[in-house]
């Protein structure tokens, strides 16, 4: 079985759950996603602490890709990931090359958000618009996601998640 996969394009229509698929134990893979998410706020935090110490974040924005491409460079080596296809790369799509430039963005205003925001303001403010422009890729099936129709319970669960935005910046002492 190998981890890596590649995007589909097929179509499929995305089924509301039922009482049965709510109550089963989370999949590994979607284990594997919290984990992901719990990470970002702590590599958010740490990338804006590091901003503030060297008085720059870009610098720290290149020391957090740095030591990310040590690791990465890491797990390549360990050939336990997949080897990878190098006569492949002039083959991908243009647009395929600009994930570390939308990375390098993240980071950025990660860095520059969390002093004025708080972690959990920018966070709850990252995750809307990670979720709202989910929705759309996942619509349309861009950038080779498989398409998942909008659903209400995914419309409902956005929604639920704007609200959580409004209440807590209600408590908050900075302002979006």
């Amino acid at each position: 079985m190998s981890i890596i996969h590649l995007p589909s394009t097929k179509t499929t229509v995305s089924k509301s759950p039922t009482v049965s698929t709510l109550i089963r134990p989370p999949s590994p893979s979607l284990l594997i996603a919290f984990f992901n998410g719990a990470v970002l706020p702590i590599q958010a935090a740490i990338n804006a602490q590091l901003a503030r110490s060297i008085g720059s974040f870009p610098l720290a924005g290149d020391i957090s890709y740095f030591v990310g491409t040590i690791v990465l460079v890491s797990l390549l080596l360990t050939g336990k990931f997949g080897r990878p296809n190098w006569s492949a790369l002039p083959k991908a799509p243009w647009w395929a090359f600009f994930g570390g430039a939308l990375g390098a963005t993240y980071v950025t205003l990660n860095t520059l958000s969390i002093p004025k925001l708080g972690l959990t303001n920018t966070t709850m403010a990252v995750a809307f618009g990670q979720m709202l422009m989910s929705l759309i890729i996942d619509q349309f099936g861009l950038f080779g996601v498989m398409s998942h129709i909008v659903s209400a319970p995914r419309l409902l669960g956005t929604g639920l998640l704007l609200a959580a935005v409004i209440l807590i910046q209600l408590d908050a002492k900075h302002s979006l």
